[in-house]
């Protein structure tokens, strides 16, 4: 295997993706891992490279996503360039990585789901072809894969994720706003397939997000699949022994088997032409 960092933003060394390849020529799927941490921090140790090496493991090439968050400024659309921008480069570079740019897929974690979400929603959002031009496109990934997603910018949601995203308490949101950077509400018809997991005791992100999401997408057509598994907390990442952390309530068995799950539904899918 292959293992390198590649720096993505010139001014700044916090955006990269570490890549996972493998040495066989074979062409692979690639997937962009996208750990959480509330747009405070993100959360590799946990959510990136356990996640890497388990798809890799399965047959895809993947890159774990650095992207700026934690400092003052570090406000929309930041974390969504940095995502779009991992995207761009993991497509342009297929040759090297040994991957199907048509076949390039994404997952993210809690905050990290959210910006999952916005890839497979937002790429057409006017910042993204103000800065990409033709090749926004790209941005979005074939298969859009969310772990305990924070979706919503309302009720029921992490209000620290959007504050942080947006740099202002919620209660100053437009609706407006509340529109454009909720994925359920910034789905339409060219939106990305998305497989959705979480867990229905979360108190740190409510399910009701997701299942809203589930409605949005079956009321755009979009192809989806929703799994609430009844046990565990926020963050259990791969929900076995890898990613416990000292921490029993992390280990769920029934929700262990969402990798296999989503690996099974990417196969499914057909390639994206963009």
């Amino acid at each position: 295997m292959k293992h390198n960092r590649i720096y993505l933003n010139e001014s700044d060394n916090r955006v990269y993706i570490d890549t996972y390849i493998a040495n066989a020529k074979e062409k692979r799927d690639a997937i962009l891992v996208i750990p959480g941490g509330g747009y405070s921090v993100v959360c590799t140790d946990r959510e990136g490279e356990p996640v890497a090496l388990d798809f890799f493991a399965k047959g895809y090439n993947t890159f774990v996503l650095n992207y700026r968050c934690g400092k003052e400024g570090d406000v929309y659309p930041c974390q969504l360039l940095d995502a779009a921008s991992a995207m761009i480069y993991i497509r342009e570079h297929s040759e090297e990585f040994s991957i199907n740019p048509k076949r390039v897929f994404a997952v993210g974690f809690s905050a990290g789901g959210h910006l999952c979400g916005s890839l497979a929603t937002m790429f057409s959002y006017d910042e993204m072809k103000e800065a990409y031009g033709d090749k926004h496109p790209m941005i979005r990934p074939t298969g859009a894969i969310l772990s305990y997603p924070v979706i919503m910018a309302r009720e029921n949601t992490h209000e620290g994720t959007f504050n942080r995203l947006l740099g202002k308490p919620i209660s100053q949101y437009t609706d407006e706003e509340v529109k454009r950077f909720s994925i359920d509400t910034a789905v339409s018809e060219s939106s990305a397939p998305m497989f959705i997991w979480h867990t229905a005791e979360d108190k740190t992100v409510p399910v009701e997000g997701s299942l809203r999401l589930g409605i949005a997408l079956t009321n755009n057509q979009i192809p989806f699949r929703l799994s609430v598994f009844p046990n565990g907390p926020h963050g259990i990442a791969l929900a076995n022994k890898v990613t416990e952390f000292s921490n029993p309530a992390m280990i769920q068995p029934l929700a262990e088997c969402w990798t296999k799950e989503a690996d099974e539904w990417m196969r499914t899918l057909a390639d994206y032409e963009f």
